[in-house]
């Protein structure tokens, strides 16, 4: 897409202005150094020709004064020629200036062929001077030193050839004359003729310059004028209130970046202002609602600050009932401890009881061992007994008193055998009756000690009562105190609804002022419909 010229920041803008203004200096300068180049060229040329020409003219004076000079020294010569050595003198001179004006003819003819100028002229004038000579030469052949008289036949015999000469050197110095007088006109003609074109030239490339530099500061201040103009004209009707004012960027220069964020600030400004104007409203009337409640609940404040006196003075008495509730609660914890270590001092003599039974048991069981190891020992005497009399039977009449001796172990074996089986006995029933002393023992102290555990509980429990009421008694004070401090802030509270009361009254007051204040902005019906 091709860039806008108004799309262009600012200072590229004012670059390619400054670029133009440089370019149009620049073709100006060149136009016209090629004119003052032109001219000066011409000039040299011009004084070239000119120096030519008059180089011609000159060179055709010369001849045309050396033939003079030529025709005086033929004068000299027949006048003052009579002696050898005059004469010889004065045709020496002559024949010399004859010379000299044929080489000027001769140097004239080049220089107008150089010139571009007809050479007819000078070549009539050189044939006649030729021929000129050729004459005078030949009549000067009848001239005779020793007879004077023959310089009036010699003069006789050339008389008026001199004068077709003379007159085309006079016609070719005329010539001259007038084709250098031409060319001079010609060179001004032409000098003032590139003159004046350099001139227009230099005017033209000056009046284009100033168009194009006229015409692009006019764009430029227009592309900055116009949008600064508008500009100015959104920014005078925002401070005079109105909002409805919209004007949108043709650009993205810096002007239509800052139409742009104008526009964007009267549109927030419009946003703005109608929520404002919204809420103002909605402030306004919330706080009338305000108002309405505070009384309402300066009303109810009063009602409770009387219903708080009076539960104050209810939860004074029942804080003096929770006190003598609490001081008994102490009082049975107190006897449910003592009760608790009678029976812990029961429960430990019935554990040194059955511990003692336990004991009891214990020896009883050494004795039914040991009573065991004299029924085994008996039983053995009494085998040995028997095996001793059987060896005494064999050793016959020698054995008789080994017998005897058996006969009285096996005697000892029984009785103590059945000594034996009576302790056994006694001890049996010793054990029996440990056992069930030892039983009884252990059921009373789990008696005793599920007596513990109650007494304990309710120790426990009436402990928890007397704590609890002792935090009863505490938090009925708290409470009480609470109460007391509500009555307190319920008052302060009553205070404070009156003075938010007044309040309410003062905001309602500042937001009527506030709606006031912005309907000083006129909105777009979009903006009020917002």
């Amino acid at each position: 897409m091709i860039l806008r010229f108004r799309d262009l920041r600012i200072a590229v803008r004012l670059g390619l202005l400054g670029a133009l203004m440089l370019a149009a200096t620049i073709i100006v300068a060149v136009g016209g150094w090629q004119g003052l180049t032109k001219t000066h060229a011409l000039e040299l040329s011009s004084r070239q020709k000119m120096a030519a020409f008059a180089t011609a003219v000159d060179t055709a004076r010369v001849a045309q004064v050396g033939f003079k000079k030529q025709v005086q020294e033929w004068k000299d010569l027949l006048l003052r020629g009579g002696d050898p050595s005059s004469f010889q003198k004065y045709r020496s001179a002559f024949t010399d200036d004859s010379d000299k004006v044929s080489a000027d003819l001769a140097a004239l003819k080049d220089q107008m062929a150089k010139l571009g100028i007809s050479t007819a002229g000078v070549e009539t004038a050189i044939a006649t001077h030729a021929d000129l000579q050729t004459k005078y030469l030949a009549a000067l052949a009848h001239y005779d030193t020793k007879d004077p008289a023959t310089a009036h036949v010699v003069d006789g015999l050339v008389k008026g050839i001199d004068r077709p000469p003379t007159a085309a050197i006079d016609d070719l110095v005329a010539a001259m004359k007038r084709s250098s007088a031409a060319a001079s006109a010609l060179v001004d003609i032409e000098s003032d003729k590139t003159a004046r074109g350099a001139l227009r030239l230099l005017v033209s490339a000056s009046v284009c310059a100033l168009l194009a530099g006229a015409l692009a500061t006019w764009l430029l201040t227009h592309s900055i004028t116009v949008p600064i103009g508008r500009a100015v004209k959104l920014a005078q009707a925002v401070a005079q209130g109105n909002l409805s004012e919209q004007t949108e960027a043709s650009s993205c220069d810096e002007t239509g970046m800052l139409l742009a964020a104008l526009g964007e600030m009267s549109d927030q400004l419009q946003r703005v202002v109608g929520a404002i104007r919204k809420e103002s409203s909605e402030i306004s009337s919330s706080t009338q609602q305000i108002a309405k409640g505070n009384l309402d609940l300066s009303a109810r404040t009063s009602e409770q600050a009387a219903a708080l006196e009076e539960t104050a003075a209810t939860m004074q008495e029942f804080t003096e009932s929770v006190s003598f509730n609490a001081k008994g609660a102490r009082e049975a914890s107190v006897l449910a401890e003592s009760a608790s270590e009678t029976a812990r001092q029961s429960s430990g003599a019935m554990s040194e009881a059955v511990a003692a039974m336990a004991q009891i048991r214990g020896v009883s069981s050494r004795i039914a061992e040991i009573t065991e190891m004299m029924d085994r020992l008996a039983t053995q005497t009494h085998i040995l007994a028997i095996n001793a009399a059987v060896e005494a039977a064999h050793a016959g009449e020698a054995g008789r008193g080994f017998a005897i001796v058996a006969g009285e172990v096996q005697s000892l074996a029984r009785n103590s055998r059945a000594a034996s089986g009576q302790i056994r006995s006694l001890i049996d029933e010793s054990v029996a009756i440990v056992a069930s002393g030892t039983q009884r023992i252990g059921d009373a102290e789990s008696m005793v000690g599920q007596l513990l555990r109650g007494v304990d509980e309710v120790a426990r429990t009436v402990g928890a009562i007397a704590r609890g009421s002792v935090e009863q008694a505490s938090g009925i004070q708290q409470v009480n105190r609470a109460v007391s401090q509500m009555d307190q802030v319920t008052q302060n509270n009553a205070a404070l609804v009156e003075e938010a009361a007044a309040a309410a009254d003062a905001v309602q007051q500042r937001a009527l002022s506030l709606v006031h204040s912005v309907e000083f902005f006129k909105l777009a019906p979009d903006a009020k419909a917002a």
